[in-house]
């Protein structure tokens, strides 16, 4: 559990402290005061990165003109740095320098909130991200394997675009290319083991009557998912037919990269869903991922949940913030008027309110 919060030099905040005595948290008051950086650190301290700004920009220079920042904090009675400047990471417990993967053991983030649920419902990369970013708070080496992934593919798609500028300039299909071959034995075998590990996520993401179904452009046979060498095989043989078009265009068609999922709930949500049943959905979903954190750990991950209330109607945020749910996990919400939220979850809730000083 959380039990202390310092912010030094973090968006707008130059020094200031929290202090958590509840397993549940609600931070209240007027927007751009603040609320939704408070759980941006608590995030980033978890998971190493911003929950939404690809860059530094969350460090605040204005008032001491240092480009640094530092967050730190006190998690059952043990100290956590996480010290970031425009060319270095350094990452301490209980005062000593540590790895990335010793620092985030463990310890992780969930983070819902209004553009969430949107970037799920309309971006496909951003639904592959989720998935991803679920596996690596149980499976430590799944980040490892995704940059493996990332960068085989790098090498792969500028090979095809040279034997694409090959086949427009001179007429000639290198089908058999040596190189090419090469590529592709090592990315069909990244893309077995991430496809066997989205696949095995997504079962256990269904529930509740929600089912959550992985699309992918290889063919094979579902049952024998766990068998990596004959699913290797499987996605070598997609990528031989696909060959062709992928040196026509000069890229990799089929794969990883360009898979995604669905949910659905006697219909796709997504295409025929209301936009109530889209935030409960999500929602659920969420829910589910921390559950099965939990399952595969034995630790839940801090769930921060940001403006949700704002978005929902009276029958619907009663059923997200219910509080057997919440209970399951430290958990951290902003609102502009806690009134708003069930009677319930205020009962024995800290309340902090944050006027901007």
């Amino acid at each position: 559990m959380i039990q202390k919060l310092i912010l030094k030099n973090f968006r707008k905040f130059t020094d200031r402290t929290f202090e958590f005595d509840k397993n549940i948290t609600i931070f209240y008051g007027s927007n751009a005061q603040g609320k939704s950086s408070v759980l941006e650190a608590i995030y980033l301290l978890a998971n190493g990165k911003s929950p939404w700004a690809p860059t530094d920009e969350y460090i605040n220079d204005e008032q001491n003109k240092q480009i640094h920042t530092r967050i730190e904090s006190i998690e059952d009675n043990k100290s956590y740095v996480y010290f970031k400047d425009t060319n270095s990471r350094i990452l301490k417990i209980e005062g000593k320098s540590v790895k990335s993967k010793t620092f985030f053991e463990n310890r992780s983030a969930t983070i819902f909130n209004p553009e969430k649920i949107e970037l799920l419902m309309i971006s496909s990369s951003q639904r592959r991200d989720f998935l991803d970013d679920t596996i690596q708070k149980y499976n430590y080496e799944y980040e490892t394997l995704l940059k493996d992934f990332r960068k085989i593919l790098r090498q792969r798609n500028a090979y095809l675009k040279r034997l694409s500028k090959l086949f427009y300039e001179q007429g000639i299909i290198a089908i058999n290319d040596p190189q090419l071959n090469f590529w592709s034995k090592h990315f069909s075998l990244t893309s077995a083991y991430i496809t066997q590990n989205r696949i095995s996520l997504t079962k256990e993401l269904s529930h509740k009557g929600y089912e959550v179904k992985y699309k992918t452009g290889f063919t094979f046979d579902k049952r024998k998912l766990g068998n990596t060498e004959y699913l290797q095989e499987s996605i070598e043989q997609d990528l031989e037919k696909s060959k062709r078009r992928d040196i026509a265009t000069g890229y990799t068609n089929i794969g990883p990269h360009r898979d995604d999922w669905s949910i659905s709930k006697d219909r796709d949500i997504h295409k025929f869903g209301s936009r109530g049943e889209k935030r409960l959905a999500i929602g659920e979903l969420i829910f589910q991922t921390q559950d099965t954190v939990f399952n595969k750990t034995s630790h839940y991950p801090v769930l921060l949940l940001d403006d949700i209330a704002s978005e929902l109607d009276i029958y619907n945020t009663k059923k997200i913030f219910e509080k057997k749910i919440l209970d399951k996990q430290q958990t951290f919400i902003t609102v502009i008027d806690y009134k708003t939220l069930p009677k319930e979850i205020l009962k024995d809730s800290q309340l902090i309110h944050l006027n901007g000083q």
